[in-house]
């Protein structure tokens, strides 16, 4: 595998400037002093056709006049001719573009197709270009500074990508007086070609940056966001900050969960399972990568806090409280310790007071009994300058608390200003984050807690069907949803709804249309009273509130009087309505049942989401519900119901019995699969959905459907690609044992490492190409967290001993060109000529196949015999690479 595409875009040697100039004050002659007059060690060229020398040195009329390689373009020049510009460097195979310029879609229309024309010649030449209409980027650490600012940044471990170039000045003019330092800054502007998960997947590789802030407006590409997200949160920490939170309004909608699912609660959901930490304010941006980037991780969300006053301890517990963050109950040894240590009046309890008057080392003994404590996972000590407080003793003995446990997080506050500067300097220089405010720490504390529990959902990867339940009738529930589009229609009937929950063995209340009253008296009578009257109409959503629903019909007499009742109702309520008769269905009979909501939206941004939350006709009013985004496992299905007020209904309370919790979590799991694998559905509602001790069942069901994009890519409706369980293929060897390929998963961890460390040096090498005894973390990490949209890794298993043990690998990685993979493999030594790399290799073209991918491609070693005569039975060109005679390069059309 090469290096990243945007390597010369961060690490350039060689710099063309267009536009550059003598003008000080023009946006090409400030990037160029930037560049040329400072630390950057790398060949700085300016290129503008008005000038023979600009700053002293040789100026070129064009890209195409310079001499030697240009790593990267910096393009400032009028608009209109950026394309062609873009064209020049594609021809001299310039490594990455920087387009400063502005004048492109920001403007209106006849802007939008300059830049259209840009990203047609960006495309063509395969050449990386970020912009137009920003700021630039900053490399501090290298003294890269291709932006047109008067300062650069003081460098640092924090990288930050804005779609605010404003937001970069200011956030370069607050860093050095705040000790901020940065390893990479970068303004996306328009971000035509280059966005947010091109630049995320190098930062997560990028060993300057320990953590990564984004500033966020908009999502263009979420399927890109969220696979550049999910990369860089397994290797580092990612902090986003959103603007525009809360909609100007709301649009209509054909069913509650669309009315009630925000986009900013789909963006929460969609951060969740990426493994990041949202941050709602500019402070808490740069809070939250203080503490996270201290590599000191909480394992849980339980919180001691060491104080010398007691109302510093109650303002952080409401903070505390308000955000979810628990106060840990001190186990009772450490209680005992503390009674050993305080005065017999101090609180007894957490927050821990130790009173004014306590002395530095009964300070720090007090924090190394909390990080002591299993029930702990993080301390804060907070400290109020008291007559007989000693800020700086003090702060010497929590900085060797913080020596003596490296494992938990420590937080300080020492309040006011005067008195505990000195004090809050040396806590900040021993690594300990310090805040000026309870508030403040408390929620730093809380990014910790979100880190871990959004790491947790990060590794939790479940396929577009969850489990090995009955499988659904995906094609015939296609059947009828096909049915209803051929008729003009997008809203299915009551009982088309309930055919597709069937299709995926989700139990219904049955239901039957009738369109006269003698009708609807034959199907109440088949069915049994009492019965329940609805009105039939595609162009009423909320049937309840026009008087469409009639429940408890008790005998054949009521039948008639209530349908003409509910006829001439709902026709002066809604003149404009298509009514199409009622439908009958029996009255569910149930114990003590619980009115639930679940539903489905297709977010514009991010595809389809699940809702779950309390029922009813006033479940708009109550707005108890919570989102996740699909596909959904058990694990993420109990976290989606827990995060409701309605769950704690779902418990045995008073006289009424608990409900089966594993049966909503069944309906989630079923309607995950249906968005997984049915792209049609726009809306969806169960509502209600009865739930008892016995089982749930579907009463109500509306379901909105459109035509959905054709596109080769599977999944490419959601946001996040489910685990592609379509490639797991089960086989037998020579020796009949059996052989399982399968796409990798993150707790095939282990796995990997234990083959890699088995493999014999000369394997390693050929595979590497160079010389490794075991993956290191980052790698292990790469290699199995992977993002199946973007690449795939296929392992062989079989089982030796009672257990798994891998027995090769083979993974593709989908180039910048989208339309190729390069591919690698290794095969076990003990396990060649078995047919184990044919094997690999055929279902890696056939995943490769199945994304839409043309050709695929791989770099090996000539002397690696065995593995060049395996592709050339698998039909691969093979020829020499001109600029290595080391290497045999491997090609195949798909």
């Amino acid at each position: 595998m090469g290096s990243h595409r945007l390597e010369t875009l961060f690490n350039p040697r060689s710099i063309a400037v267009l536009g550059a100039s003598e003008n000080a004050k023009s946006v090409g002659g400030r990037v160029f002093r930037n560049l040329s007059g400072g630390d950057f060690d790398g060949q700085v060229i300016p290129v503008n056709p008005k000038y023979e020398e600009v700053g002293g040195r040789k100026c070129y009329p064009s890209v195409a006049d310079v001499e030697g390689a240009i790593d990267l373009a910096v393009i400032a020049t009028p608009a209109k001719v950026v394309p062609e510009i873009i064209n020049q460097c594609g021809a001299r195979r310039v490594g990455a573009a920087l387009v400063l310029s502005a004048g492109f879609g920001e403007i209106g229309a006849a802007g939008k197709a300059v830049e259209k024309r840009l990203l047609d010649a960006a495309r063509r030449a395969e050449l990386p270009l970020v912009g137009p209409n920003c700021l630039g980027i900053m490399r501090p650490g290298i003294g890269l500074n291709a932006t047109f600012l008067d300062t650069s940044a003081p460098p640092g471990p924090l990288a930050l990508v804005s779609q605010s170039g404003a937001l970069c000045t200011a956030i370069v003019d607050w860093a050095t007086p705040h000790h901020l330092g940065f390893s990479t800054i970068v303004s996306l502007g328009n971000a035509v070609d280059t966005g947010f998960g091109d630049i995320l997947d190098y930062l997560a590789g990028d060993a300057k940056s320990d953590a990564i802030l984004l500033y966020v407006e908009g999502i263009n590409d979420a399927r890109a966001f969220m696979s550049g997200l999910r990369i860089a949160a397994r290797s580092k920490p990612v902090i986003v900050l959103k603007a525009g939170r809360h909609d100007a309004g709301s649009k209509a909608a054909s069913t509650h969960t669309g009315a009630m699912i925000g986009a900013d609660d789909v963006f929460d959901a969609a951060l969740e399972r990426a493994g990041v930490v949202r941050a709602m304010t500019f402070g808490q941006l740069f809070a939250a990568a203080e503490i996270l980037s201290q590599r000191r991780r909480a394992r849980g969300n339980r919180l001691a806090i060491v104080t010398n006053g007691g109302g510093a301890g109650v303002l952080a517990a409401d903070r505390a409280g308000d955000l979810g963050v628990a106060f840990a109950s001190l186990e009772p040894q450490t209680i005992a310790k503390l009674d050993g240590l305080l005065p017999p009046y101090w609180s007894h309890g957490n927050p821990i007071d130790v009173l004014g008057d306590a002395g530095p080392d009964v300070y720090g003994a007090a924090v190394q009994a909390c990080l002591t404590d299993k029930t702990v996972d993080g301390v804060l000590a907070m400290l109020t300058p008291q007559a007989m407080t000693d800020p700086e003793s003090v702060a010497l003995s929590l900085t060797a608390a913080a020596e003596t446990h490296r494992t938990k997080p420590i937080l300080a506050c020492f309040m006011g200003e005067v008195r505990v500067a000195r004090a809050r300097e040396m806590i900040s220089r021993k690594g300990i984050p310090d805040f000026t405010t309870p508030e403040r720490a408390v929620e730093a504390f809380s990014y910790l807690a979100d880190f871990r529990r959004n790491q947790e959902l990060l590794l939790q990867t479940p396929g577009p069907i969850s489990d090995d339940r009955k499988m659904p009738d995906v094609e015939g529930a296609r059947l009828v949803i096909e049915a209803v589009l051929s008729q003009g229609r997008t809203m299915l009937s009551d009982t088309e709804s309930k055919a597709i929950l069937s299709a995926f063995d989700i139990r219904c209340n049955p239901t039957r249309e009738a369109e006269t009253a003698a009708e609807a008296l034959v199907v109440a009578e088949t069915f049994g009273f009492p019965v329940a009257m609805k009105i039939s109409s595609p162009d009423i959503s909320h049937k309840s509130d026009v008087g469409g629903v009639h429940i408890n019909i008790m005998g054949a007499a009521d039948i008639r009087p209530a349908y003409d009742a509910m006829m001439a109702e709902v026709a002066t309520a809604r003149p404009d309505a298509t009514l199409r008769g009622v439908t009958i269905e029996p009255m569910a009979k149930s114990s003590d049942p619980r009115s639930l909501l679940v539903g489905v939206k297709n977010d514009p941004v991010f595809g389809p989401v699940v809702s779950f939350g309390a029922g009813g006709t006033m479940t708009e009013l109550l707005r108890d519900n919570a989102v996740a985004l699909p596909p959904l496992n058990r694990v993420l299905a109990a976290r989606l119901i827990n995060r409701t007020r309605i769950s704690q209904a779902l418990d045995g309370f008073r006289n009424q019995k608990p409900v089966n919790r594993q049966a909503i979590e069944d309906v989630l799991l079923r309607i995950s699969d249906m968005v997984c694998e049915i792209p049609h559905i726009q809306e969806l509602d169960i509502n209600p959905l009865f739930v008892d001790s016995d089982g749930a069942i579907a009463v109500d069901v509306r379901i909105e459907v459109r035509r959905p994009p054709t596109t080769p890519e599977p999944y490419a409706h959601m946001g996040i690609h489910p685990y592609p369980s379509k490639l797991v293929q089960k086989t037998q060897l020579p020796d009949g044992t059996e052989l399982i390929i399968r796409p990798i998963r993150p707790e095939d961890a282990e796995l990997e490492q234990a083959f890699v460390r088995g493999l014999s040096p000369e394997a390693k090498y050929y595979r590497f190409m160079q010389s490794i005894e075991e993956l290191t973390p980052e790698m292990l990490v790469r290699f199995t967290q992977i993002d199946y949209s973007r690449e795939m890794a296929l392992i062989a298993v079989v089982r030796e001993g009672g257990k798994d043990r891998q027995v090769g690998v083979a993974r593709y990685t989908i180039k910048p060109d989208g339309r190729s993979c390069e591919f690698a493999i290794v095969v076990d030594d003990d396990r060649r000529k078995q047919g184990i790399g044919s094997r690999l290799m055929k279902g890696l073209m056939e995943a490769a196949r199945g994304r839409g991918l043309r050709s695929i491609e791989g770099e090996i070693l000539a002397e690696n015999h065995t593995m060049l005569k395996l592709m050339d039975s698998l039909g691969f060109s093979l020829r020499s690479d001109p600029d290595d005679q080391s290497l045999r390069l491997a090609e195949r059309w798909l």
